[in-house]
């Protein structure tokens, strides 16, 4: 049984991730970097103002993640390349000054801050620079801290050359047609995530929906999630104590959790019942046990003294004063402390690592199962600016478009991540602003984009053929024909990669003169 149920899984994930990968194409085909950088649509819509935020090639960069240029691999080549040949090396104050000359690259300045904190340890270790010994001749050791780890002013120059040269280099060029390339790269890796579906125990023990159902609820920009998780952090993230008293504020309390017991109560009013001679005896036990509408044995009505008469009647058939019932079973179900939309809160331990993957300590952060993102964002003790949710749209609500846009990049490249796969940033940055330059989170299904595009051959070729093409013939639309669609279904080239290309010549005017030729000559 287990195998068939693998089959079908199989069988239904893999049409899931098909019927995917041809959505992202048909909203990403048209998508190209135009000649000022920006990333435009067929009809010259900016969709980025640079592409990747840096205008760099995915498939030229030398790291997974995204870095144009390996700096330590082409720093140890241009010191093999370029031996010192008997110069001086650079001190640690005289390193950083060249460089802020030159660049101001964020990865780059790491990379020379551990050369030159490596250099300082060095000299440091051989004891070179102390003033008792000053009088020695040291350039012996000056010598081994100048192999070991120093670089002079040639290697240093060259090295920064070849730095600028190799990341123009690496620039894209106008034309590319990156939305079709972004496409295929997030769906190829979708097809491969068909085996490793659906539910599997996150962190701390709680269910993440993660893999091709993930993936879909993203770009169907779902209203509802199957697993809504939010993610806070601490402003005290080291303090346990702290961490539980926030948890407690955030997790809903209810009634039924603090009362012992629920119950109907019906007082009487003992002097109308004196005043009238009544009692409760065996008559009005027997009056109790003939109205046929209770459905009552004798069993489950008991006289305990002329003031007392109890009734048991089954769970399934109390419905005389169903107002009662139903207000006895509402109550246990009221909020009295906490956020409603939550279902729990758990506390998470995780290690802090530096750049290095060195463990520095651990700090506590609590995942919220639930919604409620700008009630757990104002909870006494947890970092607002630091908080995260994996439901889209509530994060448009709340915080907008931007962090909505931001929630998009983070979610696909987590759900990939978590599966062993690595795909460039710039290719997530590009759908997820396509799904909001409009201004609203636009899923990539017909009726998402039917609001991106406005062509009716594109819509056409898509879904729903007839219905377009009906209406466009009664409404008497127009089709410039500027999509790729459209160009392959009329047979004319498309106007991205080559085809964006327009040559202009300037040519003389000419006189002619037209005169009519006899017939008979």
């Amino acid at each position: 049984m287990g195998g068939r149920e693998g089959h079908v899984d199989t069988a239904v994930k893999t049409a899931d991730t098909g019927y995917m990968s041809r959505r992202l194409m048909k909203a990403l085909e048209d998508l190209a970097v135009y000649y000022d950088s920006t990333v435009r649509n067929a009809s010259s819509c900016i969709v980025q103002f640079m592409y990747g935020d840096d205008g760099m090639n995915p498939s030229q960069m030398e790291e997974k993640k995204g870095c144009p240029l390996n700096f330590s691999r082409l720093f140890m080549k241009v010191k093999a390349t370029c031996p010192p040949r008997g110069e001086k090396s650079l001190s640690y104050s005289e390193i950083c000054e060249r460089v802020n000359e030159r660049l101001s690259y964020h990865d780059l300045n790491f990379l020379i801050k551990d050369l030159a904190e490596t250099l300082k340890k060095l000299r440091e270790a051989l004891l070179l620079g102390e003033e008792k010994y000053a009088g020695y001749d040291l350039e012996y050791l000056e010598n081994i801290a100048l192999n070991i780890s120093g670089i002079t002013k040639k290697q240093l120059q060259v090295f920064l050359d070849t730095c600028i040269s190799q990341y123009h280099l690496k620039r894209l060029e106008s034309g590319t047609a990156m939305g079709a390339i972004g496409a295929q790269s997030i769906g190829e890796p979708g097809t491969q995530m068909t085996l490793k579906t659906f539910h599997f125990a996150g962190v701390a023990s709680m269910n993440v929906t993660l893999g091709v159902p993930q993936i879909k609820e993203i770009i169907n920009a779902a209203k509802k999630i199957t697993t809504p998780i939010i993610t806070a952090k601490l402003l005290s993230a080291a303090n346990l104590t702290g961490a539980r008293m926030i948890k407690a504020r955030i997790e809903k309390t209810l009634l039924g959790q603090m009362a012992k017991s629920v119950k109907i109560v019906i007082s009487l009013d003992m002097e109308t019942i004196q005043v009238s001679q009544l009692c409760i005896d065996h008559s009005v036990k027997q009056s109790v046990l003939q109205t046929s509408k209770l459905k009552l044995n004798e069993h489950q009505v008991k006289v305990l003294n002329p003031r007392k008469l109890e009734v048991f009647p089954h769970a399934d058939k109390a419905k005389l004063q169903f107002e009662l019932h139903r207000l006895k079973n509402k109550l246990p179900s009221v909020v009295v402390k906490g956020i409603t939309m939550v279902q729990r809160a758990v506390v998470n331990k995780e290690q802090q690592k530096d750049r290095k993957n060195d463990v520095k300590g651990e700090t506590y952060e609590f995942l919220v199962e639930g919604t409620g993102l700008l009630a757990v964002m104002g909870t006494e003790g947890s970092d607002g600016r630091n908080t995260k949710n994996n439901d889209i749209m509530e994060v448009k609500q709340t915080l907008g478009i931007e962090a909505a846009r931001v929630s998009i990049i983070d979610e696909i490249n987590y759900t990939m991540s978590s599966h062993g796969m690595t795909i460039d940033l710039r290719h997530m940055m590009l759908l997820a602003d396509l799904m909001t330059y409009k201004g609203d989170v636009l899923g990539i299904t017909r009726h998402g984009v039917q609001k991106m595009k406005d062509s009716v051959l594109m819509l056409a070729s898509f879904e729903k053929t007839t219905d377009h093409l009906f209406n466009a013939s009664v409404n008497g639309k127009d089709d410039k024909i500027e999509g790729v669609s459209e160009c392959i279904i009329m047979g004319i080239p498309m106007q991205i990669v080559t085809g964006m290309f327009k040559l202009r010549q300037c040519v003389e005017q000419v006189e002619l003169n037209y005169q009519s030729e006899p017939m008979i000559s």
